[in-house]
């Protein structure tokens, strides 16, 4: 795994689904951890709801597999995201697929779009009820279920509307501008979803050791960034499989498990502000150890 040139040549060369900021303003900050709700908000987002909530854990009677549930209130809706380690759906793949609630079916006509290992979609909020009465969101395929636990739903959520409520700093008004694309994300933030791209690959393709615990969290943390990245998800991979793809060598796969313990746990500024510290031998694009943080 070759993340440092990566990152250098990505940060150099280069609308959230939780956010209404654009996107090179996204960057979120830890609220509160209840009861295995991670809450964080959304810095700069002056909205009525720059909060979200994600839940990760490793599904014991499925073989350890990651699982993470995020939400998130907008408006007079929620967005919900189910990330699940076995699936594997295309890009922007639409999915038609029944909603469940425990044993409730919940009857509104949705659309769940696809990415990779992740399924999301936006509810009316008149939803936010049957979440909080429930244990289990359940997702009725053709040939089998797809269950995501979500305990203590009413304890987090508590926590998200004290989040939503939480006074912030106001941003000095802006002149209006004619309407435009959404800028690029920061270098930082790129920097990051590299990291986070090739330590999924890893995990996916290359024989280390990880918890369900560990992809869970890779996961989620990719789930909370691939939003603002989806217009550079296309150059982004181009540019990984140009510099190479290969796995961590035995004597460097403590180097990796390092790096991944440090994408799941510092946001993603804190991270690459950690990679910019390394004495200048370790950022050696040729060095063969791979990245050292």
């Amino acid at each position: 795994m070759r993340a440092l040139p990566i990152l250098a040549a990505l940060a150099a060369g280069l609308l959230p689904v939780f956010s209404s900021q654009s996107a090179s303003a996204v960057e979120r900050q830890p609220f509160e951890v209840v009861k295995g709700w991670e809450i964080e908000r959304t810095v700069g987002d002056t909205s009525a709801n720059p909060c979200i909530m994600t839940h990760a854990y490793e599904d014991k009677d499925d073989n350890n597999a990651a699982n993470a549930v995020v939400f998130a209130l907008r408006d007079s809706s929620a967005a919900l995201v189910l990330v699940y380690q076995g699936w594997e759906f295309d890009k922007e793949e639409p999915i038609k697929v029944p909603l469940f609630l425990d044993k409730k079916q919940i009857k509104l006509k949705t659309t769940w779009i696809g990415d990779g290992k992740t399924l999301r979609t936006q509810l009316p909020d008149s939803v936010v009820p049957d979440l909080l009465a429930a244990k289990t969101v359940i997702l009725r395929f053709e040939d089998s279920d797809a269950d995501f636990r979500i305990p203590d739903f009413a304890a987090g959520y508590e926590s998200l509307r004290r989040c939503d409520a939480a006074p912030a700093k106001s941003a000095a008004a802006a002149p209006q501008a004619a309407p435009a694309e959404p800028p690029t994300p920061s270098q930082q933030r790129i920097a990051a979803y590299v990291i986070g791209l090739s330590v999924q690959r890893v995990l996916k393709e290359c024989d280390v050791p990880s918890t369900g615990k560990q992809r869970a969290g890779v996961e989620a943390r990719m789930a909370a960034l691939q939003p603002e990245m989806a217009p550079l998800e296309a150059k982004v991979r181009s540019e990984l499989k140009r510099n190479g793809e290969s796995c961590p060598t035995v004597d460097n796969q403590g180097n990796f498990q390092e790096i991944m313990r440090k994408f799941i746990e510092m946001s993603p500024e804190d991270l690459v502000a950690a990679l910019e510290k390394q004495p200048a031998a370790e950022k050696n694009p040729e060095a063969p150890s791979g990245p050292k943080l």
